[in-house]
């Protein structure tokens, strides 16, 4: 699987490109490194029959690391020769995805999980020139502290050519994603600044957060769910928004005139927005200072898919009251809520004001569910989910950054169509997991998160009701999957979808009701459309699975 995802890439990044005359894979899939700090190196190894003299070499590399930093990756030839393709570059860094060229781009100009064409860290792949091919080759992947994270060698493929090449877009932008059928029609994200947990949903009654602990019960709670990385809010933040530690870098902001940050990956909102066409006005982030930190500058993304930021200059109030006026008036379809002041009142130290800060909050998310569920934009069709950035100290509330426990248990919970009710997952969860999840909900993909979608929070079963080929559209090759299905003997895991009169049975009078939509103007199919979703009536035909709502 790896190596076909390989070569896909391959093909795309470099239009035109000289066919490797001899391309072998290996996907090892070996792990490294981890609590016991064993191994510390890995090596994998591919055999190549071929016989030629080698005139240009590339080396694809895919390797699983929150800390490439911590990396030295070596190629040997069947001849005893070797080189460094990564030596400890990328700092705290995710991943390592790309290819080693020598007619690539500048090492460490484009983050590492890019899929670049790039020059190894140290010498040049020319040093195999003039070697024979044919023989053992080995690629060793080190880590110099491997006792502090795990990692893996996924995948590597040898690429060699008998005469020169040249790669002719060296960083080509992948492609962007197409989209899916949503969940909901609109996500709301609060982020409540360094509330610890046991203040929180964590308490033994939940008495400061009755709001939230409503909410917890009606729909899904995540227990546990961990801040995995910094547990400070300049790093934790575009954790959550980018779905990945990737990191940021310090910038002069021409808007503000003052140093600040960009995101190393794209923020959610730069997804939802390519790939859904929301304009900036669907995609607002409401928060209190006048200078946000700043979404990516991916070559895929980048500022013109920004959100619409709404710098309030003020506290959880004057940022909830922006709110309201925004669902209101413009109503976005992506509403980023940033409550800040429970982290501010903990580092003042006085805890009767800390406590206060975070009731507070809780009612304000209480006001807010309210609000979604009386207004006929947004109710039935609004998914909200609450987290925060990093907790506190274990022993001391005042302060925060660690990885105690206070620091890093973290609430989750989320309500809303497609979210499942009732539930405390204990499926263990962390930060760059939410971005992907509200990016899936809204139908867009988090192209580069390293975190996954959270699929055990959502509704099993979900379907779009009359799209029996699962390709997201309604129209006549429906029809005819209906009729082989129902005549030509032809198998479908998911007769819900096929279902589309919704009277619970599948026969001939489902294609009749759809042509009579498609064709004279007759009634669409009934719920769950045109979101995926469960059947509200609760029929009995299954779904095993349905390709659009996966």
């Amino acid at each position: 699987m790896h190596c076909v995802k390989w070569l896909l890439l391959l093909l795309v990044l470099v239009p035109g490109r000289v066919i490797a005359d001899v391309e072998v894979c290996e996907n090892p899939g070996i792990d490294f490194g981890g609590a016991n700090g064993t191994p510390q190196q890995v090596t994998s190894i591919v055999s190549i029959p071929d016989s030629f003299i080698i005139q240009d070499l590339q080396v694809v590399v895919e390797i699983s690391h929150p800390f490439i930093g911590d990396l030295t990756v070596d190629l040997a030839s069947p001849g005893g020769t070797s080189l460094r393709l990564h030596d400890s570059d990328g700092g705290d860094t995710d991943n390592i995805l790309l290819t080693y060229s020598d007619d690539g781009i500048s090492n460490g100009s484009e983050p590492y999980s890019g899929g670049c064409y790039m020059q190894p860290s140290s010498g040049t792949l020319a040093l195999f020139d003039g070697e024979q091919v044919a023989g053992t080759w080995s690629l060793s992947v080190f880590d110099g502290f491997p006792s502090n994270n795990d990692g893996t060698l996924e995948s590597w493929c040898l690429r060699a050519f008998e005469s020169p090449t040249r790669v002719t877009n060296p960083c080509a932008p992948p492609p962007v994603p197409e989209p899916k059928t949503p969940i909901a029609d609109r996500v709301v994200l609060v982020l409540v600044d360094g509330l610890r947990y046991s203040e929180g949903l964590g308490h033994p009654t939940r008495q400061y957060v009755p709001n939230m602990d409503s909410i917890a019960q009606q729909g899904v709670i995540i227990e546990p769910f961990f801040n995995d990385g910094v547990t400070v809010t300049i790093e934790a933040i575009p954790a959550v928004m980018t779905g990945s530690w990737v990191g940021t870098t310090s910038f002069f902001d021409p808007d503000c005139q003052v140093n600040s940050i960009y995101s190393n990956t794209p923020y959610v909102h730069e997804y939802i927005r390519r790939q859904l066409g929301f304009s900036a006005q669907d995609c607002v982030y409401v928060l209190g200072p006048y200078c946000p930190w700043r979404g990516s500058f991916h070559r895929s993304y980048g500022p013109d898919y920004w959100p619409q930021w709404i710098s309030t200059g003020g506290g959880d109030d004057a940022n909830w009251m922006e709110a309201q006026t925004l669902l209101q008036t413009t109503k976005p379809r992506f509403l980023t809520l940033y409550l800040p002041d429970v982290d501010h009142a903990g580092h003042d130290g006085i805890w009767a004001d800390y406590l206060a800060a975070i009731e507070r909050a809780d009612e304000i998310i209480g006001e807010l569910w309210t609000w979604i569920q009386s207004d006929p934009d947004y109710a039935d069709n609004t998914v909200m989910l609450i987290t925060n950035d990093h907790g506190r100290h274990t022993t001391n509330f005042q302060g925060h950054g660690d990885g105690c426990n206070g620091c890093r248990q973290i609430e989750c919970l989320a309500i809303g169509p497609g979210i499942r009710t009732g539930l405390i997952s204990t499926i263990p969860r962390t930060t760059p997991d939410i971005a992907p999840t509200l990016a899936r909900l809204l139908g867009a993909e988090a192209q580069f998160s390293s975190g996954e979608i959270m699929t055990e929070i959502l509704e099993p079963g979900m379907f779009l009701r009359g799209d029996a080929n699962m390709d997201g559209v309604l129209d006549i090759s429906d029809v005819v999957t209906d009729l082989a299905v129902l005549f030509g003997g032809v198998t479908h895991n998911c007769h819900a979808a096929l279902d589309n009169n919704d009277d619970n049975s599948l026969d001939i009078a489902d294609p009749i009701h759809l042509l009579t939509h498609l064709f004279q103007g007759g009634p669409l199919p009934s719920l769950p459309h045109p979101n995926c979703g469960v059947d509200p009536t609760g029929a009995s035909l299954g779904c095993a699975g349905h390709l659009r709502c996966e």
